[in-house]
This record gives C-alpha cells, structure tokens and sequence, in this order.
C-alpha cells in the first residue's frame, strides 16, 4: 500500500466513525496513526491491526500482544519496555477502536475541537503520548501532507436517510449531561469555533437549545446544508427563510432530521406565528407522534414526543439533506469481524456504550444488536446457547443469506449452538437437490447484470424467493 492510499483508507474510517463519538476533526487522527503506525508497517499494524499503538489497559477484553515499545517518560530520555497492546481483526476495526479507546472520561475534552494542533496539545496532555515533540511531529505529517483536507467531510458515499440520521445520533450520545460539564462545554466549543455566529459567544450560562441544534449540523459535516447557525431560536428561523427551507405549516409531518420550533405561547387555533422559544432535532415520526431530541431540555439533552399538528408547534426547518447525499443505494454496513459472543462479552466488559448509543455502534459496525443483546443476557443468566430450529430450517436460512458467509456465518451459528460443518452438509443437499443458488452465486450474476436494476432487480429477486437486502449487501462486499 501506497503511503497515499494509506491516508485515503485512514480517512474513510475516520470520517466514518468521528461523528459517532462527537470528534469533529479528523486530520490530527490521521497524522497520529502514520506518526504510530509508521504507515501501516510497523508490526504492531500490519500484523495486528493496531494503528494507533493503544495498550490494553484494565478494561480491554479483546485479544492481545505483547511487544517491545519506547517510551519518554523525562524529556530527552528514552526507555525501552515490553508492553501489551491491543490486536484487531482489520483496519477499520483498528481505527474503530481508537475512538473507543478515547471514550475514557480523560479525553472527553476532545469532543468538539476543530483545530488540528489543539487537538493533538490536548491529546498529548491527557496523557496519551509520552514524546516531549509528539505534537510537532504529529502537526508536521498534517501540514505536509494537508491532512486538513479531510476535516468535515463526514457522509461521503451516504444516502439521504443515513444522513439524516447524523445529527440525531451526535446529540444521543449528549443524553443526561449536566450543564457546565465536559461534555456540556464541547458542544459549545463546536458552536463557537466554528465562527458561523459572530454575534455573540455562547457561556456555560446561556439558554443552549439553539446552540446545540446547530452543533449537530457543524460536528456531522452538514453545516453547508443549514446555513441557520444561531444561539437565537429567532434569528434561526429568519436564516430558514431566506435560504427557503423553512416550512411554515403546524400540520407538517416532519423527516428524520428536520427541526421543530416551538412557541410556548401558541394557543392551538390555526397556524402558529409568534415568536419561537425552542428548537429541537426530529428523530422519528411514528404513526401520529413527532419523537424529537432536543438540548437544554431540563438543563440537559433529552426527549420530547408532540403530536402532528399539536400545540406550541411554530414551524419546522427542513435541511436539503438529498443535495448532501452522494449515494441514491441503500447502505451496507461493514462485515462483522466478530462472533456474536465476542462481542457480547466486550458489551458486558463496557466496550459498547449503552442504551441507543450501544444500539447505534452494534449497527454501525454490522451486528444486530437484538442478537448481540439476547446473547449478553445468555451469558449474564449463565445459560447455555442451545438450538431453537431444526439443522433443515437454519439451512434454509443461510441459503436465504440470514446467516452471512465464510467466517462470520460460522461464528454466528456456532454462537447459536449449531454444528457449523452439520449446517453446511444439510446447505449443500438442498441446494444440490433443489437446483438453487447460493446467496454468493446470485450476487455474481447480479454484478454480471442478469437481475436488472433498482425496483426491477428487488422484484425479481423477492419473486425468486431471495432476501433483496443479503444480496445486495453481498454484491457491495464483492464490488
């Protein structure tokens, strides 16, 4: 690998992964795991997958090496040790685990700042590096290589929907904080740095509600969609005028993404037009209720369901989240590096997060999160995983693709308690006997074309008796 096309796939996951964790700068990162990584061919990464040469420590779970690392614990004295260092299964595990790893409380002040140098003289002071020059040497691979053209770019390759998930999922991982806390002050810090508001800088004593609606946009990437940054509920929506997406009707049935205004003083008759008092982020409409996130909810950030067309609604801002898209496909998530039990051990070890946050890293990272769930209850039960179908009905499943390939649909069906080797024999019968395809052999003949396109292929391939999505997720892992 080309020391460019190390940076372009140190980039794709990096950009994939920030906003998740609320790090809104992605040059620093990538400097950092060429400055650790010696671009890529140090053995602790090319062999093990380890970019950003993080340790073990007491909470890691997972597998590990021990090799011989430098430290400089006095300035201008370097001491040599044996130390054990975590292993992952592939670089975008790797990258993934470094933004675990900065989930310790220590470096939650990273969340938030946008400039390179301050992000790598906090990280350094958090103690994460030892190198009295790990800053300069870290600033020098940003600048030569302009690393800065990476920063904001998040949502590459991401359609529309997933988009219009990012700030939702930004704020869910603010849920419960405390005013004036750690995490209270890098969402300020993403709303002030970015300079989109110069009429004023927002304290830890403020009315935030503004503040942070537009954090999510500016930390996810999308601030060129939502040209409305504002601390003020009312200027935002003067700014949602003018660029045209400001939708002044009550009865409006928002997306995920679009923002409610409300005012407190609405009486319920007709359309509401006075002053807005507070703004939340749309998570998702289901049947007649609005679920919105908002912050400065209790002095925190929290929940708020309305009805559609309910009381204090003002109006709704509806970003061109379609313009931002740059794929019109579904998207498929990465191919699950682990078994189920694996990573139900690492969620019981607190590897994961929890609630929604848990929810979204599983997804993120491919697992299903009800299978990962069921198997942390197994475990913490002391139950033995038993079998709940028979060997005939599971091979039905994998040859419908519910149980994935290679590698991954033995860990999931040893995971199950199945006999993997069983499983298959009984695969290999119905298939042989039916005539039928594998999920494999039909994403060949998808990417040869024989399946049409779009709707047409869907169709054609549910009327087949095909899972669409295992297909299709098939044929972007071949592509």
């Amino acid at each position: 690998m080309t020391n460019e096309e190390f940076i372009k796939k140190i980039a794709e996951y990096v950009q994939k992964y920030a906003y998740v964790y609320g790090i809104t700068v992605h040059s620093p990162i990538i400097a950092q795991a060429i400055l650790e990584s010696g671009w890529g061919k140090s053995k602790l990464a090319a062999t093990y997958h380890n970019y950003f040469g993080l340790k073990c420590g007491t909470k890691w779970t997972g597998k590990s090496v021990n090799l011989t690392t430098q430290e400089e614990y006095e300035p201008g004295t370097i001491t040599t040790i044996k130390d054990n260092f975590r292993v992952y299964d592939s670089m975008e595990e790797g990258v993934k685990g470094y933004f675990e790893f900065i989930q310790l409380e220590r470096y939650h002040n990273l969340r938030g700042i946008t400039d390179p140098k301050k992000y790598l003289e906090t990280i350094k002071a958090d103690g994460y590096a030892t190198s009295s020059t790990y800053v300069e040497n870290t600033m020098k691979l940003v600048n030569q290589y302009n690393l800065t053209q990476y920063d904001g770019k998040e949502g590459n390759g991401m359609t529309e929907a997933e988009l219009r998930r990012k700030p939702v999922e930004y704020l869910k991982q603010y849920v419960g904080i405390k005013e004036g806390s750690v995490a209270h002050k890098a969402i300020l810090a993403v709303f002030n740095d970015s300079g989109l508001c110069s009429r004023y800088k927002m304290t830890i004593y403020d009315a935030w509600c503004a503040t942070g609606a537009g954090a999510a946009m500016i930390a996810t990437g999308l601030a060129d969609i939502y040209p409305c940054v504002e601390c003020s509920c009312g200027y935002v929506v003067e700014k949602a005028q003018k660029a045209g997406i400001w939708v002044e009707n009550d009865a409006y049935v928002p997306k995920t993404g679009d923002q409610v205004l409300y005012d407190w003083d609405d009486n319920g008759v007709g359309d509401n037009t006075g002053w807005p008092d507070h703004i939340g982020v749309v998570d998702y409409v289901s049947g007649n209720t609005i679920h919105v996130i908002e912050c400065n909810i209790s002095d925190t950030v929290g929940y708020r369901n309305l009805a559609v067309n309910g009381k204090f609604i003002r109006g709704f801002i509806t970003p061109n989240y379609a313009k931002k898209a740059t794929s019109s496909g579904g998207s498929t998530p990465p191919a699950p590096q682990k078994s189920i039990t694996e990573v139900a051990k690492e969620v019981i070890a607190g590897q994961w997060g929890n609630g929604d946050f848990r929810k979204n890293n599983l997804a993120a990272a491919g697992y299903d999160y009800n299978a990962v769930q069921a198997e942390v209850n197994r475990i913490l039960k002391g139950q033995a995983s038993t079998p709940t179908k028979s060997v005939e009905t599971v091979a039905k499943e994998v040859i419908a693709g519910k149980w994935g390939n290679g590698n991954d649909r033995k860990a999931k069906l040893e995971a199950a308690g199945y006999n993997y080797d069983t499983v298959q024999k009984k695969v290999n019968q119905l298939l042989s006997s039916s005539g039928g395809k594998s999920i494999d052999a039909i994403a060949r003949e998808v990417i040869a074309g024989k399946w049409g396109n779009g709707n047409d292929r869907k169709n054609r391939l549910t009327a087949a008796g095909y899972d669409y999505n295992a297909v299709q997720k098939r044929v972007n892992q071949l592509l």
